[in-house]
């Protein structure tokens, strides 16, 4: 993108302020040439778009030596992160479940290591993002609160290149280049932690000596792979494949002796192993039939998976027998998704018609097996398992009408799905538009209808493999959202830029877990233990931002409402966990020269909210707490600093050597995590709030 630079930016806006000045900005094509107008442009009709391609995402403060696109999106306005550190996204209201996460174009359902502390997603392979919190295409379903679609590169067509990262926890390798000339390329790139070669000896040493013996392990991988083919100018096929995987090993084991008319041995203790992941693979094929119309197909297969085994055994030694008991909870899971994609699209004067279909089977295999046994006894087995299957046709129509300064994007989509003998049909209607009442002023306004088939079973608000996707069933019907959004742009000044927005957004059949305490949620009958009601959340959206060729910063502030109503739990409307009433975010990069530039990012919003108990009665059975409603109390409020900086240097042919520096939370803010409560002795509660995330320094070096 050529015209302006910024670090976070609204595309929206400035890409209307760079066609207005008579620049250019669209996304290249790599066949035939293709006319190119403003309408190409879809920042400039939809509300709650965001585009950011692989420098400003490399320009942003790396958290433990590494650049993230989930912490990147994580400070745009009207998105929550839940708790610090983790790779939630809350987006206008949404539960964090309710993203659609797709990698050049096939759905994940794995995004994050280490539950949440890195993405899965390798900025050194990123060509660009678009980020949807509104004003949807109707090219997009499945979820109800925003698209993030990662676009990957495909390598460059005439020369070779590569990079190798080193960072605090995490190393980063990339080759990409001409196979043939013009004809083939691949890119290749390969990320993996070290961690596990970190904690070995630091964990050897705490051993030594010692009758128990710890051992803990963990690591995560992840590799992007593609494979270009330019049959003709007018053909390109793209054989793409990545896999992410993350593997926890931990154990405390004791070896013991017992003497008696013999001496016996044996060993007792735990051992935790978690593996969990996504594979997804897809072949794409792009034809271009003339200078305006082009047809893609897709065909993908993507699997998010977990195998967690924690196995406990005890020894006990009595007249002279030597005894074991033994229990181990095993869970599996894999969810596969089977699909293809059809699409056309046709560009005249006034018109871009875009048209396609979508095709996906799922099967959803969740198992959880114990197992015990007593004191040598035959071991006894309980299972609880299911197999669903689901399966998703839709249909989808757009038209983007540009007419002077109005532009209108009308779009229909039609979803057939059927699941465990039901079925449902929704029609899904969305329409954008924009209005230039001057060049540098454009109103915009959307409306969208969105379905969720799909729910994500947790009993926890944290990303973890004890997750589960489930299907809806005639018990837990899909999720439905209606938003609306209004905004206006304007390029004010020379350097200056603003974007206001304000949305309203329903939710339908919502559900929440409603079950006895537990990391792992049930799976036969799990409908019963979640339940089932709405949400809403309504807000507006502030940017103002600041662009010259030194300086480039940008504010964001977000004031938002987010409820809820379950009936079964509580009879009138409460707030969410993450109803952050404001948010603030500032930024600022400055660029000292072509070799130095400093990047300050400070985060500031209300608290999440948590249930805590207001009053304690006593009576004959005992002491009873008393809540007002969930959700009832609010944390102090979230603050940090972060900065970071670059030191680039070129060598002799050309290649550009960076070492970056950043800090994490520079003032060593110690944010609040979770609360608790307390009985003091005249009776009353006290809260506790528990911290965990001091200051962070790292460093990474990028050849």
């Amino acid at each position: 993108m050529e015209g302006y630079r910024i670090l976070f930016i609204s595309s929206a806006l400035l890409l209307s302020c760079a066609l207005s000045s008579g620049q250019e900005s669209s996304r290249v094509d790599t066949l035939a040439a293709s006319v190119v107008t403003a309408q190409d442009n879809p920042a400039s009709i939809h509300t709650g778009l965001v585009r950011l391609d692989r420098k400003m995402l490399s320009e942003a403060p790396a958290v433990l030596g590494s650049p993230d696109v989930i912490k990147v999106i994580q400070n745009l306005p009207g998105v929550s992160a839940g708790t610090e550190l983790m790779s939630g996204l809350y987006v206008h209201g949404g539960d964090g479940s309710d993203n659609l996460f797709l990698l050049d174009g096939v759905p994940l359902y794995q995004v994050s290591h280490l539950g949440g502390l890195f993405s899965s997603f390798n900025t050194d392979v990123t060509d660009f993002i678009e980020f949807y919190k509104s004003g949807f295409p109707a090219r997009y379903g499945g979820r109800l609160s925003s698209v993030l679609d990662i676009t990957t590169s495909e390598g460059d067509r005439r020369d070779f290149g590569g990079s190798f990262s080193i960072g605090l926890l995490d190393g980063r390798i990339r080759f990409s280049g001409p196979i043939v000339k013009d004809k083939l390329t691949f890119d290749v790139a390969v990320r993996r932690s070290w961690l596990d070669a970190v904690l070995a000896p630091v964990i050897a040493i705490d051993n030594s000596g010692k009758d128990s013996q710890t051992r803990a392990s963990y690591s995560f991988m992840d590799a992007n792979a593609s494979l270009t083919c330019y049959a003709s100018p007018s053909d390109k096929v793209t054989f793409r494949f990545f896999g992410g995987t993350d593997w926890l090993d931990y154990s405390e084991r004791r070896y013991e002796k017992f003497y008696g008319k013999e001496i016996y041995e044996g060993e007792s203790g735990e051992r935790l192993k978690m593996k969990w992941g996504n594979l997804a693979a897809s072949a794409s094929w792009r034809h271009r039939l003339n200078s305006r119309s082009v047809m893609d197909a897709l065909a993908y297969f993507s699997r998010g998976y977990s195998n967690i085994s924690d196995d406990v055994n005890y020894l006990n030694f009595a007249d002279d027998v030597l005894a074991e008991a033994s229990y181990t909870d095993r869970t599996l899971s894999h969810t596969d998704a089977y699909g293809a994609k059809l699409g056309y699209t046709l560009s005249l004067e006034h018109n871009r018609i875009k048209v396609g279909a979508d095709y996906q089977h799922s099967r959803y295999a969740p198992l959880r097996q114990t197992s015990a046994s007593y004191w040598n006894s035959e071991p006894s087995v309980n299972t609880d398992s299911d197999l669903l299957m689901s399966d998703e046709l839709s249909l989808y129509a757009e038209d983007r009408m540009a007419y002077g300064s109005l532009t209108v994007d009308l779009g229909l989509r039609l979803d057939a799905y059927f699941s465990s003998g039901k079925s449902w049909f929704h029609p899904q209607p969305r329409i954008s538009a924009s209005y230039a009442f001057a060049p540098f002023i454009t109103a915009k306004a959307s409306y969208t209808s969105m379905v969720q088939y799909t729910h994500l079973l947790s009993s926890i608000f944290l990303d973890l493999p004890t997750n589960l996707w489930m299907p809806s069933t005639a018990k837990m019907k899909p999720s439905g959202s209606q938003q609306v959004a209004l905004g206006i742009h304007s390029c004010f000044a020379e350097y200056w830029h603003a974007d206001l927005e304000g949305y309203y957004k329903t939710m339908d059949n919502c559900i929440i877990y409603s079950g006895t305490t537990s990391i792992f949620p049930p799976i036969n009958g799990w409908e019963d233990n979640f339940a089932s009601g709405k949400g809403r959340a309504y807000g507006a959206e502030l940017e103002v931002g600041y662009v010259s060729e030194k300086l480039s910063a940008t504010l964001y502030y977000t004031l938002s409402w987010s409820e809820r109503l379950f009936a079964d739990l509580y009879p009138d409307w409460f707030y969410d966990r993450f109803d952050n009433r404001h948010k603030l975010t500032l930024m600022a990069t400055y660029r000292f020269n072509d070799n130095i530039d400093m990047t300050a990012a400070w985060n500031w919003h209300s608290g999440n909210r948590v249930t805590m108990p207001e009053q304690t009665l006593e009576d004959a059975l005992g002491v009873s707490l008393l809540f007002s409603r969930p959700y009832n109390a609010k944390m102090p409020d979230y603050h940090r600093l972060d900065l970071g900086c670059n030191f680039r240097r070129k060598t002799r042919r050309g290649n550009e050597r960076i070492w970056n520096v950043s800090i994490y939370n520079v003032y060593c803010r110690m944010n609040p995590v979770m609360m608790t409560f307390s009985h003091q002795e005249d009776g009353s509660l006290a809260a506790k709030v528990y911290s965990m995330v001091p200051i962070i320094p790292s460093f990474s070096y990028t050849h």
